[in-house]
Parts: structure tokens; C-alpha cells; sequence
């Protein structure tokens, strides 16, 4: 009965560790999809500022 209480035991924690695995993983997915996203609207916002500052063309004057 040791024998088999030893081989039962690590299956049952192996399955949870699998599922806590994934978890991580999508939780990691998920920060790094929000840090890429984060830095996409920078950008945007960057060029959108260098875009009004170079525009030869003032944004009121309806030309």
C-alpha cells in the first residue's frame, strides 16, 4: 500500500501544477499583450505631437 500511496500522490500534484503553469503563462500573455498595447498608443501619441508641431499648415485656419 506505500508503494501505491507514493505513485498516486505526485499524479494528483501534477495535475494542479499543470493548470497553475498554464495560468501563469496566460497571466504572462496577458501582461505582455498590455505592455505592447501600452506602447503602440506612446508611439501613436508621439507621432500625433511631432505631426501637429512640423505641420506647415496651422489646424484653425481652414485652408
Amino acid at each position: 500500500m506505500g508503494i501505491i500511496g507514493r505513485q498516486r500522490g505526485p499524479n494528483v500534484y501534477e495535475g494542479r501544477g499543470s493548470a497553475v503553469k498554464k495560468l501563469f503563462l496566460v497571466a504572462l500573455a496577458a501582461i505582455g499583450g498590455l505592455l505592447v498595447y501600452r506602447q503602440i498608443q506612446a508611439d501613436r501619441a508621439e507621432q500625433d505631437l511631432w505631426t501637429e508641431a512640423t505641420d506647415s499648415v496651422p489646424a484653425g485656419s481652414g485652408v
